[in-house]
C-alpha cells in the first residue's frame, strides 16, 4: 500500500511539473484568437460535421500558440460575429485561393462586390492570382483598422480564420452517402475535408493563406480501427481526419506563415 501511495504521489509531481511547463511555454508563445471557423463553400455543410471543428483546431493550435477563443452563434448571431464574418469574407475575396464558382451566395456577393464579377471570371487572371498561392497580401484598408481594434481588443498578435469549403462523407462511386456521424457502416465510403486558412498579422495588416485537401477511405484507415475497433463511426473518421487537417496547418503556420506576414 505505502507503494502504491508513493507511486501515485511521484505520477502527481510530474503531472504538475508537466503543466507548468506548458503553462510557461504557452505564456511565451505567440498569441493567437481562433476568430471563425466556418463553410463558405458552394455546399451547405452538416451541422453535426461542423460541431466539433472549432474544438478540435483550438486543440491543435494550443500546442504551440497562446490560444484565445470565441464562439460563434450560429442561430443568433451578435454584431461582432458579422464583424468577424466580414474579416473572414475578406480575406478570402483577396485571396490567390479564391475561385467565384465554388463559393456561397453570401461570399460571392461580397467578393463581387469588392472586386467585381468579371476579375474573377477571367481565366488569365484566376491562373495568374493561383500562381501567387502563399505569397502575403492585405486587406481592404477599413477592414485592416477593425482588425487592429479588435487585436487590441483581444490582446493578441495574430488572428486566424479557416473557411471548410466542403466536409462530407461519399461512396466510393461518387454517390452522396446521407450519414450521421453516429452510423457505424462505413464500407465503402469515404470523408472527404477540403479546408483554407487565414493567419492575419493585427500589427502588419498582413495575410498568409494555406490550404488542405484530405481524403480517408474506410478501407485504408487502419489507424482508426487500431484507435476504435472495427465499429468506428462516422463522427470517429471525420474527426481524424479533421485532426489530421489541424496538425497540418499548424506545421505550415510555424514553418511559412509567421515568416510571411512580420
Amino acid at each position: 500500500m505505502k507503494n502504491f501511495l508513493l507511486l501515485i504521489f511521484a505520477i502527481t509531481i510530474l503531472m504538475i511539473n508537466s503543466a507548468e511547463a506548458a503553462f510557461e511555454r504557452n505564456s511565451n508563445a505567440p498569441k493567437i484568437l481562433l476568430a471563425e471557423v466556418a463553410g463558405y463553400g458552394q455546399f451547405e455543410l452538416k451541422p453535426e460535421f461542423m460541431a466539433n471543428f472549432y474544438d478540435v483546431i483550438r486543440e491543435k493550435l494550443q500546442e504551440n500558440f497562446n490560444v484565445e477563443s470565441r464562439m460563434t452563434l450560429l442561430d443568433e448571431p451578435s454584431e461582432e460575429d458579422e464583424i468577424f464574418s466580414t474579416i473572414h469574407m475578406d480575406a478570402i475575396a483577396h485571396s490567390h485561393l479564391y475561385r467565384r464558382e465554388f463559393a456561397n451566395v453570401k461570399m460571392t456577393r461580397y467578393g463581387d462586390s469588392i472586386k467585381g464579377k468579371e476579375y474573377y471570371q477571367n481565366p488569365a487572371k484566376t491562373a495568374a492570382r493561383l500562381k501567387l498561392e502563399g505569397k502575403p497580401y492585405r486587406l481592404t484598408p477599413e477592414i485592416s483598422e477593425k482588425i487592429f481594434e479588435l487585436g487590441e481588443k483581444y490582446g493578441v498578435e495574430y488572428m486566424l480564420f479557416c473557411n471548410v469549403r466542403d466536409a462530407d462523407v461519399w461512396r466510393k462511386t461518387g454517390g452522396i452517402f446521407g450519414a450521421s456521424p453516429s452510423t457505424y457502416d462505413l464500407r465503402g465510403k469515404r470523408v472527404q475535408i477540403e479546408m483554407e486558412y487565414f493567419l492575419i498579422n493585427v500589427k502588419t495588416g498582413k495575410v498568409f493563406e494555406g490550404q488542405n485537401t484530405q481524403k480517408r477511405t474506410s478501407l485504408t484507415t487502419n489507424v482508426l480501427i487500431g484507435k476504435y475497433g472495427n465499429n468506428y463511426t462516422v463522427g470517429d473518421m471525420v474527426n481524424y481526419v479533421l485532426q489530421d487537417q489541424a496538425g497540418k496547418l499548424v506545421k505550415n503556420i510555424l514553418k511559412r506563415g509567421l515568416k510571411a506576414v512580420e
